[in-house]
C-alpha cells in the first residue's frame, strides 16, 4: 500500500494551491476529490453533452501573493478596481483554468466519508466508508467547512469551537438544459444578475431569483443557471435535493411554459460562500491529532479578502508552508 506524504481531500483551489506547492518542495502529494473535474466552483460540468462553466467571471483579490499565485498558475490577469484592490479577469473558459491549475498532479475521483489514524501514526483516508484506504503522513481536509467538520466527527476527532462557527451563504441553482426557446429572446452567453435572459421575470421574493444562459446550442438548446431566491434556498436547504430540484423544475416551467428540460442537475455548495469565518487563522490543525489539518475558504479576514477563491489561495499557501 502506497503511503502519501500528504493527502489533500478536496481539489479546489485550495487542495491544488497546497499540491502544486508541496509537489515544488518535493512531497509526494495526492488529491482526492468527489467531483469529476478539479476546480471546485472553478471547475466545469458535464451537462447535456456540453462542457458547462458555471463558474465565478471575476475573483477579487488586494492579496499581493494571493494575486501572484494565481497568476502563476492560470496565466490570468488582475485588472486594478481601486486603491490596493484588483479583479482576476478570465481569458479562457474557467473550467480550462482549473485543469491547467491541476497540471501534474495525481488526482483520483472518490468520496471520503472519514479517517483512521493508525498506532504508527499514519492516516487512513476511507472512501466510501469501507474502500481500501490511502495512507498519508498528513491529510489536509479543504471541503466546504461544515463537511469537514463531518469528517473529523465520522472519525471521533474533537472540532476545534472555531469550525463551528464557520456559516456558508445558502444558494441552491439549479442547472439544465432546455429546448423550445423563442428564437431571438433574450441575453447572450454570461447576461448578468436580475436581467430578462429567455423572457423570464422572476419575483426577487418568489422560488427564482435569476436565471442566466451559460450556453447555447444547436437545435433551440440553451443551458441555463436558475438561481434559486435566498430565502427559498434557506428555507429549502435541509430538504432532500431531489423535493428541491424538482420544485425548481416546476417554477421554470410556471414561469416559461414553452419550455422542455432535457437535462438537470441541482447544486449546492458550489455557490455559496462563506459569510462568517475563522477570521484569526488560515487553517485549523487537530489538537488530538497534529497531522491532521482543515483549510479553505472558511477561514481568513472576510473583509481582507471579499472572495471566497482569495481566501482558499490564502489558506492553502500557509497550509504548504507549514508542510513543507
Amino acid at each position: 500500500m502506497e503511503t502519501w506524504d500528504v493527502v489533500v481531500v478536496g481539489a479546489g483551489v485550495c487542495g491544488l494551491t497546497i499540491a502544486r506547492h508541496l509537489q515544488e518542495y518535493g512531497r509526494a502529494v495526492l488529491l482526492l476529490d468527489k467531483g469529476s473535474r478539479p476546480g471546485g466552483r472553478l471547475g466545469g460540468r458535464p451537462l447535456g453533452g456540453t462542457l458547462l462553466n458555471p463558474s465565478v467571471d471575476t475573483v477579487r483579490s488586494h492579496d499581493d501573493e494571493v494575486t501572484r499565485e494565481i497568476t502563476r498558475r492560470t496565466g490570468a490577469r488582475f485588472a486594478p478596481v481601486f486603491e490596493g484592490h484588483a479583479d482576476w479577469i478570465f481569458d479562457v473558459p474557467v473550467g480550462d483554468i482549473a485543469t491547467r491549475w491541476a497540471a501534474g498532479t495525481t488526482l483520483m475521483r472518490t468520496f471520503v466519508t472519514h479517517l483512521a489514524v493508525k498506532d504508527s501514526g499514519l492516516i487512513h483516508v476511507v472512501p466510501h466508508a469501507s474502500g481500501a484506504p490511502f495512507v498519508g503522513r498528513a491529510v489536509v481536509l479543504t471541503a466546504p467547512v461544515p463537511q469537514s467538520v463531518q469528517i473529523l466527527r465520522s472519525t471521533g476527532l474533537a472540532v476545534a469551537p472555531g469550525l463551528l462557527d464557520v456559516v456558508y451563504d445558502k444558494r441552491a441553482v439549479l442547472l439544465c438544459v432546455v429546448d423550445g426557446v423563442v428564437d431571438g429572446v433574450g441575453g447572450g452567453v454570461g447576461s448578468g444578475v436580475g436581467e430578462d435572459n429567455l423572457g423570464i421575470r422572476p419575483a426577487s421574493d418568489g422560488v427564482i431569483e435569476t436565471v442566466r444562459v451559460r450556453h447555447r446550442g444547436d437545435a433551440r438548446r440553451v443551458w441555463l443557471e436558475v438561481f434559486a431566491s435566498p430565502l427559498w434556498s434557506e428555507a429549502t436547504w435541509d430538504a432532500d435535493a431531489t423535493f428541491s430540484q424538482a420544485a425548481l423544475l416546476a417554477e421554470l416551467i410556471r414561469l416559461r411554459p414553452g419550455l422542455r428540460v432535457v437535462d438537470s442537475e441541482l447544486k449546492r455548495w458550489r455557490y455559496a460562500n462563506a459569510v462568517g469565518a475563522v477570521s484569526d487563522a488560515t487553517f485549523s490543525r487537530s489538537e488530538d491529532q497534529p497531522g491532521i489539518f482543515v483549510a479553505g475558504d472558511g477561514f481568513g479576514q472576510l473583509q481582507g479578502h471579499p472572495s471566497g477563491v482569495a481566501r482558499a489561495v490564502r489558506s492553502g499557501l500557509d497550509v504548504a508552508r507549514a508542510l513543507a
